[in-house]
């Protein structure tokens, strides 16, 4: 049996290859008699039903797999009706809303089944018994409808011993070499899951979606190893940088030892700079040596606020700023760069926190500061707007498909469009020093290249906005010499 896997990116965003998709799609292949293919939309937004149509044309699946999210999801419905109103196959729905919704996406016209939690064995299954003929009753972690009624079976699962599964193959994507073009990195990852409960984070949801530890760690020599191994496949075709995808990548100090240690024997620390997810309270001057050591170029870490308050009781980091501070000098002082994520007009908000916001990072000066706009992903954040007397505006939250801009929460004497300008005035006071540093570098060749880093994605149909941010964050400057 036959599936497509399709990735339903038409905002103009192309920041984020699908792991899942890619993990999936490498276990149906390598460990199963079915056959899975990727079909992208990202770089094919204005003629994506000619694309989808081409795919099917050529690859005849027996079956369409989505691996849906919030945002997403109006564009996962129309692709749906498409599949339906064109070819009749069937939907499976994975991903995170599956999972955290299973009743609400099996009730989305056009769905068949879905798939709640880890989705390789779930998966395999489904289609074992749709090749079958055999009936979906009682089929663990998958959803169905029968007779116009939602059934949803119990016993989905979070898979245990990740070691057993297969690498991911990225050939799978028939545009990977564009994504190495514009972002020049891919994306690995050696967990799954994360132990956290941020109230903003949707992790929060899957987590409990069913039993089982949802925090797995991989064999970190394994890991290295497997890094090593894409390297020597795709060094050649525009691989600059290892874009390690762990929530919680530094947590476990034995585990980075281990990781560490087997990325310096293989040579990657000279070879492959990586670019890693952290916690501040994760880090310490030992850690940071290390990492500094062993390849690291890029600590990704949320700040999310200036705010303490805000940063701890509302979204439950419990990280104070002169921990922040203390951990940036430590970073600076070991060359590993340090993004610095935040976001603004969460829950609480006022005029006077998101200033303290813009404040911390005109302070901290990382290498790279990406101020994303709050959107209420779960539960206990939409509990969160309503107590400190904000509102969700359900018009611009239906249109919302992206993290980065477009405010859809009106605040205490804040309006989504103040929201949208506070942002801008982030950018602005903040991006002056690493314009001026990749001027000093690259001299001319920064215009020549940002033009031609702007057409060629114009012409595939990508978000300027995009265009210009990912440039000046990946754009040839992805690992700072």
């Amino acid at each position: 049996m036959k599936i497509s896997f399709i990735n339903p990116v038409l905002g103009g965003d192309y920041s984020a290859l699908d792991i899942a998709a890619t993990a999936l799609a490498a276990y149906l292949n390598q460990k199963t008699p079915h056959k899975a293919k990727v079909c992208d939309l990202t770089f094919h937004r204005r003629t994506w039903q000619a694309y989808l149509n081409q795919h099917i044309k050529d690859n005849r699946p027996d079956i369409i797999g989505i691996s849906a999210t919030a945002l997403y999801m109006p564009y996962v419905k129309q692709l749906i009706q498409k599949v339906k109103s064109g070819y009749g196959l069937p939907v499976v729905l994975g991903g995170y809303q599956a999972s955290i919704h299973p009743k609400e996406s099996l009730n989305i016209e056009g769905v068949d089944f879905v798939c709640i939690g880890d989705g390789e064995y779930a998966l395999a299954s489904l289609m074992d018994r749709l090749e079958n003929k055999l009936s979906i009753a009682g089929l663990a972690g998958v959803g169905y409808r029968e007779a116009g009624t939602s059934i949803i079976n119990p016993g989905g699962s979070f898979i245990e011993d990740i070691d057993s599964l297969p690498i991911a193959d990225w050939d799978a994507w028939q545009d990977l070499d564009r994504y190495f073009y514009f972002l020049g990195m891919l994306y690995i990852i050696g967990t799954r899951g994360c132990p956290y409960q941020c109230s903003y984070c949707d992790a929060v949801g899957i987590s409990r979606a069913v039993k089982g530890n949802y925090y797995r760690l991989r064999s970190p020599e394994g890991y290295a190893r497997e890094i090593a191994f894409q390297w020597n496949k795709y060094r050649k075709r525009g691989m600059r940088l290892a874009q390690l995808f762990d929530q919680v990548f530094t947590m476990d100090a034995n585990w980075l030892d281990k990781f560490c240690g087997e990325y310096r024997r293989l040579g990657l620390a000279q070879e492959l700079k990586f670019s890693a997810f952290s916690r501040v309270d994760h880090l310490d001057e030992g850690k940071i040596k290390m990492l500094g050591e062993s390849g690291c170029a890029i600590l990704r870490v949320g700040i999310e606020a200036g705010d303490e308050f805000i940063r701890n009781k509302i979204y439950g980091k419990h990280i104070s700023n002169n921990k922040i501070r203390s951990i940036v000098k430590l970073c600076r002082r070991y060359k590993v760069g340090l993004t610095a994520y935040y976001m603004l007009g969460g829950p609480a908000e006022t005029r006077e926190t998101i200033n303290a916001t813009i404040k911390l990072a005109g302070e901290l000066k990382a290498s790279r500061s990406a101020f994303f706009i709050y959107k209420p992903f779960t539960e206990i954040g939409i509990q969160q707007i309503t107590e400190h007397g904000g509102r969700i505006d359900q018009k611009l939250w239906d249109r919302a498909d992206n993290i980065t801009f477009d405010a859809v929460v009106e605040l205490k004497g804040i309006k989504p469009r103040q929201i949208e300008f506070l942002q801008k005035k982030a950018y602005f006071l903040t991006f002056g020093a690493r314009l001026l540093n990749m001027l000093f570098s690259q001299g001319l060749r920064y215009f020549t290249r940002l033009f031609a880093y702007c057409a060629k994605g114009l012409a595939y149909g990508l978000d300027i906005r995009y265009l210009l941010i990912y440039y000046h964050i990946y754009g040839y400057d992805n690992v700072d010499k």
